[in-house]
C-alpha cells in the first residue's frame, strides 16, 4: 500500500511553527526563557519547510498541487521575514541568537530563494501570474459582501 502524504496538514502544521516564529519576532520574548526554544523552532521549521518543497516540487501530479506551491510559498517566505526579525540586534531575542546568528541567517537566505522557486513553479503549474498571496475573485466577494 503506497504511502499517502497529507500535504496540507503538514503545511498547516509548519506554517504553525512559523506563526509562533513571527509572534517571537513581534513580541519582546524573554531569552531566558524562550530563546533555546525558538532556534529550536527555527531549526525544526527549517528542516520541515526543505522536506515539504522537495515534496511539492518532486510531485506533478499531487491533486490541488497549486495550492500547496501557494501554501508553501507564503510559509516559508514568512520563516525568512520572520528569521530575519529575530535576528536583527535590537530585537529581544537577538543576543541571544547571536551565537547561531550565522546560521539563522543562511537559512533565511535559503528559505527566501525557496520562496521565489516555489513562486516559479506556481506560475509554470498555473499557466498565469499566480501570487503566493490570498486572492479573493470577483464571485467569491459578492457573495459575501451580499446582505
Amino acid at each position: 500500500m503506497p504511502h499517502v502524504i497529507h500535504y496540507e496538514d503538514d503545511i498547516f502544521i509548519i506554517d504553525a511553527m512559523v506563526r509562533t516564529l513571527c509572534d517571537a519576532s513581534r513580541l519582546e520574548p524573554d531569552p531566558d526563557v524562550l530563546g533555546d526554544a525558538m532556534l529550536s523552532v527555527a531549526k525544526l521549521a527549517d528542516a520541515s519547510l526543505r522536506r515539504a518543497r522537495d515534496l511539492v516540487l518532486m510531485n506533478e501530479h499531487q491533486v490541488d498541487r497549486p495550492e500547496s506551491l501557494r501554501l508553501l510559498a507564503r510559509t516559508t517566505r514568512s520563516f525568512a521575514d520572520a528569521v530575519t526579525a529575530l535576528l536583527r540586534p535590537d530585537a529581544p531575542l537577538g543576543r541571544h541568537l547571536a551565537s547561531s546568528a550565522d546560521e539563522l541567517a543562511r537559512m533565511a537566505s535559503a528559505q527566501r530563494a525557496a520562496a521565489s522557486e516555489l513562486a516559479d513553479a506556481l506560475r509554470q503549474a498555473t499557466g498565469e501570474d499566480a501570487s503566493p498571496e490570498d486572492h479573493v475573485s470577483g464571485d467569491e466577494l459578492s457573495e459575501l459582501l451580499r446582505l
